[in-house]
């Protein structure tokens, strides 16, 4: 364990146990994951350093280039404003090393990073709460209120550009898109040691965050997890400039009108099926937690060794206590599947015994009929 994490821990925890607010746009860490970040600060390997418990939003991206920038080429191919990949790196280190002394939440930094010329028209972290059917009907428009925010004004439906020739014919490729979106929880933490790292990865993976990983780094060694509960979608853009001096493309301010791709009908499906995965995103988030409680926070007890070259290592003693908890904890989990297994077979046999028994007594009606009919046949014959 370097003095280096041992000091960006000692920073954060102050910075998280300050009422001073962060630079975030809440200013405060998001409250259902607080005692997951109580339970993995309190680990004396790991601290969490950006976060973000899950969100809705809408997101209008920003022009990735302009004819001005084009025209600025260099002979190596670079626009005058473009940096190498090495100041990047540099670039995106030195802000994530803001992120860490200011604890900014992870919602923030990737906004300052992506959000370039861009705008983040709608941001919530919890379920959207719909009006009732009488505001509904009344107001049709309100979901793009909610949606599109300030720049509700502009947005043009789909059932406002029904009739209107020539609307549907602009190049979206070359155009601006709004995308609505669903992200789930996501955490970045930084590791003591390699070892550690790999050990929570391996909590994270088996409580469902398929998409988290180590993160390359050469300073320090960080995570992020991830789960794939996400959702991206394009819902509206804004005709390119090329094309904006097409009659109808502006506002009676001379703004550019936001053209919706898809009904009303369809943003609130989007909005329901971000609700859902809301609330499977809570659920996930209380398994991960209770899997650290139960199995990393007893790892700590168990005593770690140092290499030579400061790396962890395991000697026999403690190589066969660790194959013994993987042991205990494979057999749990196996245990469990058979049973399960068990049951779903068991419910199968019966679900077959009833068929077969609901067959026979068919079967048996119908013998007991034909029986009578020959037996009058033959006496009516003698």
């Amino acid at each position: 364990m370097s003095d280096g994490f041992l000091t960006r821990k000692k920073t954060i925890l102050i910075a998280l146990n300050s009422d001073t607010p962060d630079k975030s746009p809440k200013g405060y860490v998001d409250e259902p994951l607080l005692p997951l970040i109580v339970l993995i600060n309190n680990h004396q390997d790991y601290v969490t350093t950006s976060s973000c418990s899950g969100r809705i939003c809408t997101y209008l991206e920003g022009l990735e280039s302009s004819a001005d920038e084009a025209a600025s080429k260099t002979d190596s191919g670079e626009t005058k404003g473009e940096k190498s990949q090495d100041n990047d790196d540099d670039e995106e280190e030195e802000e994530t090393s803001k992120g860490y002394e200011e604890n900014t939440s992870l919602a923030a930094v990737e906004a300052a990073k992506r959000a370039k010329g861009g705008q983040w028209l709608y941001v919530s972290h919890d379920p959207v709460v719909f009006p009732d059917q009488v505001l509904q009907q009344k107001d049709p428009r309100w979901i793009v209120e909610m949606l599109f925010g300030p720049e509700a004004h502009r947005v043009v439906t789909m059932e406002e550009q029904e009739g209107k020739e020539g609307m549907r014919t602009i190049d979206m490729a070359r155009s601006q898109l709004v995308y609505f979106k669903f992200e789930p929880m996501i955490l970045h933490i930084e590791a003591a040691t390699p070892g550690a790292a790999k050990t929570f990865l391996n909590h994270s993976l088996f409580s469902g965050y398929r998409n988290s990983g180590i993160l390359p780094s050469t300073k320090r060694t960080m995570l992020a997890i991830r789960s794939t509960l996400k959702l991206d979608a394009p819902i509206a853009y804004i005709p390119s400039s090329t094309s904006s001096s097409t009659t109808g493309t502006t506002t009676g301010t001379g703004e550019e009108k936001i053209y919706l791709m898809v009904s009303l009908s369809y943003l609130r499906v989007l909005i329901d099926l971000s609700n859902d995965k809301f609330r499977m995103n809570v659920a996930q988030m209380a398994r991960f937690e209770e899997r650290l409680t139960k199995h990393l926070l007893t790892a700590e007890t168990t005593p770690k060794k140092v290499g030579d070259q400061g790396g962890e290592w395991e000697d026999k003693e403690a190589r066969k206590e660790r194959k013994k908890r993987e042991g205990m904890l494979k057999q749990e989990e196996t245990a469990q599947a058979r049973a399960e297994k068990k049951k779903a077979a068991a419910e199968a046999a019966a679900a077959e015994a009833a068929r077969k028994a609901a067959a026979d007594a068919a079967t048996g009606t119908g013998g007991s009929t034909a029986a009578k009919t020959t037996e009058d046949k033959t006496a009516t014959s003698s």
